[in-house]
């Protein structure tokens, strides 16, 4: 079974746009709401938000792809080597930076957060060791329920139409379930696997019928008109709460489940056309590159402070190239390494 080179593209687009998110987001705070400049970190930071979902759609598509002959049938064997294999990629780094991130918040807060085995262990089970690490919280959920994702939508036989209609119609039902009673007692919905129920089913059903469903392109005349529209819907509703006008929080999050979807499906269909090496080897490392970056954001953060609008502008974007090449090159010379797999996965 061959690479999926067009996932790496995929990847590779969604850790540019996490980057984006976190090295323009002090702008969008930064500016006056009424100010051009603050349109421009605006439209970057908004438009970028499809990079999280974009992950767990990837991972998804790629995790049944690779087991859908596998998880047919469920059996210990199978899911004994399945959540090894799965585990030991992404548990040992994600203990590794959490304890750096630990020791970084430590120095950084000049000893106020403690840097005990307590508090490590506490962040290792929520995922908040620092304000990035909730997505391997995500991926360790993902793990836990794919075999037997595959194995459901794998014995059902329907179009994609309907599978996407079906995952809508259940992630509804979740919202609305979330809302009215699991929010009284975690409020963290976005650490939740089944917050992105849509994306992962929807994944997930291309992933088992790969094949057929790429040789098809009639789904894109509908996925990009839709992402283009909803985005610049999400960016406004946004807008709307920056100026304090009030948005009902289930249009709000429809428009953005519409926006992440329709974006995710888009950005397949562009990835398959859009083979660039560089983008290629950027996804191949982006979960090295997604644990280094904020350690590197923080540094030049702390770096150069001016007042001047320009210079701040072009300081962002150097910050933006540098974090990228710096973490890009880290975490390659990292990979074939005896410490990868403790680092970087």
């Amino acid at each position: 079974m061959g690479r999926l080179k067009e996932l790496d593209v995929l990847k590779g687009l969604a850790i540019t746009a996490v980057i984006a998110i976190h090295t323009t987001s002090d702008g969008l705070i930064k500016f006056d709401v009424s100010s051009y400049s603050y349109m421009v970190y605006l439209f970057i930071n908004r438009l970028s938000q499809f990079a999280v979902p974009a992950f767990i759609f990837a991972s998804s598509l790629l995790l049944s792809y690779v087991y859908r002959e596998r998880f047919r049938t469920i059996t210990i064997r199978h899911l004994k080597d399945f959540y090894l294999k799965r585990l030991m990629r992404i548990i040992p780094p994600y203990m590794s930076w959490t304890f750096i991130y630990l020791l970084t918040k430590y120095v950084i807060t000049g000893g106020a957060t403690p840097l005990t085995i307590h508090n490590y262990l506490k962040y290792i089970i929520t995922g908040n060791g620092y304000y990035h690490l909730y997505f391997v919280i995500i991926i360790l959920q993902l793990y836990l329920f794919m075999p037997f994702i595959v194995f459901l939508i794998s014995h059902v036989k329907i179009k994609f139409c309907h599978m996407l209609l079906i995952s809508a119609l259940i992630q509804i039902l979740f919202y609305y379930v979330y809302q009215s009673y699991i929010v009284h007692y975690f409020q963290r919905s976005a650490v939740l696997v089944a917050w992105y129920i849509l994306l992962v089913f929807t994944g997930s059903w291309i992933g088992i019928n790969y094949e057929a469903y790429t040789r098809k392109e009639k789904y894109i005349a509908t996925c990009l008109p839709v992402a283009i529209v909803s985005g610049v819907s999400y960016i406004y509703l946004y807008h709307l709460l920056n100026l304090s006008i009030y948005v009902p929080l289930s249009v709000f999050n429809l428009v953005w489940y519409i926006y992440v979807t329709s974006a995710a499906l888009s950005l397949l269909y562009i990835s398959k056309r859009l083979r660039i090496r560089s983008l290629e080897s950027a996804g191949r490392l982006s979960f090295g590159i997604y644990l280094i970056h904020p350690l590197l954001l923080s540094i030049m953060n702390g770096i150069y402070n001016t007042g001047n609008i320009m210079m701040y502008h072009l300081y962002t974007l150097f910050e933006f190239l540098t974090i990228y090449a710096v973490s890009y090159i880290i975490t390659a010379a990292l990979e074939n390494t005896a410490w990868s797999k403790y680092i970087v996965g």
